[in-house]
């Protein structure tokens, strides 16, 4: 019959030590590889924007061309413009594979870029170039409506990288306006309420 081989009193802590060394470095790289993950997309998303807004500068840069030397400045802005078209192709290429959430609030927003910039910088085409530097100001430019779709690639954008879900985030968002409407609706409104204008009393004839 053989003896009972007792380990020594070393052994199970050593054991331990070491499983407990293996869980806290799986962990350093699982939260270093999501901080080097996080802080690629947040510069692929300001990347992404910065090409929406540089598309939406064509419109002024097609007004402003030089007169003289029409040709050059054709393709110059051409070049220019298939060069941005193409990054914004690639942006939501790309985010559609890391974050489609937020790739389909970047997709409307570049077509509502294209839309409102786009139509913006097919007229200006159809203008005369600037002669002088008094023309220089474009008045005839209007992007208010690429803003909404801004503000919702933002929004989408900011829920990705916050600590919280988004879902949580849009509740709270949708809570805040339900509370928030009805005072808003309660509150008078000057311009509307009518004025209230005293009438003299008819003069009377006297007795006679």
């Amino acid at each position: 019959m053989n003896p009972t081989t007792t380990a020594p009193w070393w052994v199970a802590p050593a054991i331990i030590a070491a499983v407990i060394t293996g869980v806290i470095a799986v962990i350093t790289l699982i939260i270093n590889g999501r901080r080097a993950r996080s802080d690629r997309q947040r510069e692929l998303f300001g990347a992404a924007f910065g090409d929406v807004a540089t598309y939406c500068e064509f419109p002024y840069i097609v007004r402003r061309r030089r007169h003289d030397q029409p040709e050059e400045e054709r393709g110059r802005i051409s070049t220019e413009l298939s060069d941005v078209q193409r990054k914004l192709n690639h942006n939501r290429a790309v985010l559609r594979v890391e974050v489609p959430r937020v790739a389909r609030a970047y997709a409307a927003l570049v077509g509502a870029a294209k839309a409102t910039a786009g139509a913006s910088i097919r007229q200006g085409w159809d203008l005369a170039p600037i002669t002088a530097d008094t023309e220089i100001h474009v008045t005839d430019v209007d992007l208010s409506a690429v803003q909404p779709f801004q503000d919702a690639y933002l929004t989408a954008v900011a829920d990705h990288v916050a600590l919280t879900p988004w879902w949580l985030r849009a509740v709270g968002r949708w809570l805040a306006r339900t509370v928030t409407t009805p005072f808003r609706r309660q509150q008078p409104d000057e311009a509307a309420k009518p004025t209230v204008v005293e009438q003299e009393p008819e003069a009377r004839a006297p007795d006679t």
